[in-house]
């Protein structure tokens, strides 16, 4: 049985037997994307619901939002004196934090910087990462570096064996489609 049953010799079969072998190739990369959910809620020094801290869950209000961007965050500045003594904590969800897990200090403020990639990982106090793991998952704070082996090339290609097979029925399809014949 043919693997395609409309005629070959009309004009559009070319343009859908493409679309077609397209769709076929970027279907594994058509799927829904789904937001990161973060923990978002602000503190000052005189203002705010000071849960936001502790357990930001309980916060009233819309406490958990879907973020399209890259990180949940936490922005902890204390004063250093009196020490300790919270000035501004932030939850809430960047594309590009200035800090991904830093801490800052100057002579007035010592500020923590948070950045984290799962779902609702920024629920920590802020004052430290997973190493000392306060309910922060780190997502991206750490690199890991392994080096190749001696003599050895990188992989290229299409991400997968799935995506070459795609693309090498694409390809015979379009000749197959030049040069006149059914492929079976």
């Amino acid at each position: 049985m043919p693997l395609f049953t409309f005629p070959i010799d009309t004009p559009r079969s070319l343009p859908v037997m493409v679309l077609t072998l397209g769709l076929m190739l970027l279907g594994p990369d058509l799927s829904p994307v789904h937001g990161l959910r973060c923990y978002s809620c602000s503190v000052t020094a005189n203002s705010g619901d000071k849960r936001c801290i502790s357990d930001p869950g309980s916060v009233e209000g819309q406490s958990v939002v879907n973020c399209n961007r890259k990180y949940c965050t936490i922005q902890r500045q204390e004063m250093l004196d009196p020490p300790d003594k919270i000035n501004t904590f932030l939850r809430g969800c960047e594309e590009d934090p200035l800090f991904l897990n830093d801490v800052l200090e100057d002579s007035t403020f010592r500020t923590y910087y948070r950045s984290c990639s799962t779902d609702l990982c920024n629920s920590g106090d802020g004052l430290e990462t997973s190493t000392g793991f306060s309910g922060l998952d780190t997502g991206a704070s750490e690199n890991l570096l392994v080096p190749g082996l001696i003599g050895s090339a990188p992989i290229t290609g299409i991400g997968s064996s799935g995506g070459c097979l795609l693309v090498l029925s694409l390809f015979v399809s379009i000749m197959a489609l030049i040069r006149g014949t059914v492929i079976a």
